[in-house]
């Protein structure tokens, strides 16, 4: 069974395109362009939690350091979102830095460990994971 899995996911890695990073990177940064990039900011946007669909979280100096997406309330960039498919997120990101059956995981160019993940469902999109770097003060 392992084999097999093992297998699977290497075909699936080698029918995915190069990573196509500034698509990637513009993924990335969508929370924080539509957003904001501290409590304040979100806050003015959004206002007051709670966010239906949406779970964000702030360092210690209210600094952005995760958005968690699990409704389509949302437009996000190359209209990738909760709902859309594997292979629309293949087409429009290219191969993900690491992946598995279930999740795709992209990493930001500039080498700072900011990442979004895609968890996967049936083939589409559940839910969307964005974690950046703050420093903690």
């Amino acid at each position: 069974m392992l084999v097999a899995c093992v297998l699977a996911l290497g075909g699936l890695a080698e029918a995915i395109g190069p990573t196509l990073i500034p698509q990637v990177d513009e993924f990335i940064d969508a929370p924080r362009a539509l957003f904001g990039r501290t409590r304040a900011e979100i806050e003015r946007v959004l206002g007051v939690p709670p966010y239906p669909g949406v779970v964000i979280r702030y360092s210690p100096a209210s600094a952005l350091t995760s958005v968690a997406i699990t409704a389509p309330t949302y437009r996000l960039p190359q209209g990738l979102g909760v709902g859309a498919s594997r292979r629309d997120v293949e087409r429009l990101l290219g191969e993900p830095q690491e992946m598995t059956e279930g999740r795709y995981l992209y990493l930001y160019s500039d080498g700072y460990p900011d990442t979004v993940e895609f968890y996967f469902r049936d083939g589409h999109v559940r839910r969307i994971e964005w974690n950046y770097w703050a420093e903690s003060r």
